[in-house]
């Protein structure tokens, strides 16, 4: 019993690992939600122009790994640049349908995110927009604000103290077993009587 004790406490950094995860996913999400800039910086966006030849609306689902699915939805544009060459642009589906629509067979200039899937914070079309930069930042804001309310639910930050708790006391309680062991090994030792040859 004593020996399964000792393994099992052996598992115990896993159980700090995850509740470290947990606990420090919650403090950035919340950290996120409370920044000034949702999103990508805008100095960090860069201008493109092009037509846009045609546009889509993705429905996309992935596994997760311990179960259920995830979907997301949004459109994508694609564009052709003065050089020929063609991107595909990305736009949140809370920008809304009636304002993708118009952009098709149109000549606009935005602002994209080239790390995030060349998402559009900003479209212009005649010089007027479309796609404001202030919208997307709101949209940025709302998701930032859902992650962090889900990352700082009662229930998941219950989970992670626990988790940490349990990893901090196996292997508290796996040194203490250890250092026990070692005590009593070094206490079955016989000293040998004097004059005699071991």
């Amino acid at each position: 019993m004593r020996d399964w004790f000792y393994q099992l406490t052996g598992k115990a950094w896993i159980a700090l690992l995850f509740g470290i995860g947990i606990l420090g996913w919650a403090g950035y999400a919340q950290f996120k939600a409370g920044a000034e800039t949702h999103g990508t910086a805008v100095e960090d966006l860069v201008a493109k122009s092009g037509t846009i030849v045609s546009g889509s609306e993705i429905t996309e689902t992935t596994k997760r790994r311990r179960g259920g699915t995830t979907t997301r939805h949004y459109f994508v544009l694609d564009a052709k640049l003065a050089d020929g060459s063609t991107e595909k642009w990305r736009v949140d589906h809370a920008i809304g349908r009636s304002k993708v629509e118009p952009l098709i067979d149109e000549a606009i200039e935005v602002r994209i995110d080239p790390s995030d899937n060349n998402l559009v914070y900003e479209a212009k079309l005649k010089g007027r927009p479309v796609v404001a930069l202030a919208d997307v930042q709101k949209i940025m804001e709302n998701k930032d604000k859902v992650a962090a309310s889900m990352a700082t639910d009662k229930i998941t930050l219950i989970v992670g103290a626990i988790a940490l708790l349990l990893g901090i006391g196996g292997l508290f309680v796996r040194r203490r077993m250890a250092s026990g062991h070692a005590a009593e090994q070094a206490a079955t030792v016989q000293t040998p009587v004097i004059g005699e040859k071991v």
